[in-house]
């Protein structure tokens, strides 16, 4: 009984350290945090894709277009309430994101009256979902307390990708028609389904 029980602690023990090894948190303003973060976005092979309500960091925004400009999968989920759609910022992040990256870089954007999106997340690579209090903003990264958990099971990285496919039909896809910003009724072509799931990881199918 006693050997039953010493492996049994044993498993416990290995399975909780699994566990802990696929989920982490880590809490803002932390700059060492951040260029955890950053870094994890850097080396992204295949695509990202983000739920993330506003987006404002000079340095996301840059290496969205280099990660787009080189071949990987952008696509961008943001609010845009009444106030954002005459905003500067806001207007100029847009731009930046898509004339930048050629328009390879796809965003849609929630134009909802009263709802924002649920929750911020992204996933990169089909490797990590990373769920967050944070928007992409300097705010958020540098002056208010915030939180970031970065979760390795794939159970939960498929049922967000699953989620973010769901969310994309349902909003407007950001394009420009004579120069101006334009927001257009969503379809499937703009976001087909990109991803295939096996056991071991998830791949990009583009």
């Amino acid at each position: 009984m006693n050997n039953q029980l010493l492996t049994y602690g044993k498993n416990s023990i290995r399975k909780h350290n699994l566990e802990k090894r696929q989920l982490q948190t880590m809490f803002f303003p932390n700059k060492w945090n951040f260029h955890y973060f950053f870094n994890l976005m850097k080396d992204c092979q295949q695509f990202i894709i983000a739920c993330v309500s506003e987006i404002d960091h000079s340095w996301i925004i840059k290496l969205l277009v280099l990660l787009a400009n080189g071949g990987r999968k952008i696509y961008l989920m943001m609010d845009c309430n009444e106030r954002q759609k005459n905003d500067e910022l806001f207007q100029a992040v847009i731009c930046e994101l898509l004339i930048e990256s050629q328009f390879r870089i796809k965003i849609v954007v929630n134009t909802k009256k009263y709802e924002s999106l649920p929750t911020n997340f992204c996933v990169i690579d089909g490797k990590v979902l990373i769920t967050t209090s944070a928007n992409w903003t300097i705010n958020s990264f540098n002056k208010s307390h915030e939180w970031m958990m970065f979760d390795k099971k794939y159970d939960n990285i498929v049922e967000m990708i699953e989620i973010f496919e769901q969310m994309w039909n349902q909003f407007n896809f950001v394009t420009f028609i004579n120069e101006d910003i334009a927001l257009l009724d969503n379809d499937d072509s703009q976001f087909q389904p990109v991803f295939i799931y096996s056991q071991d990881c998830v791949f990009d199918t583009l």
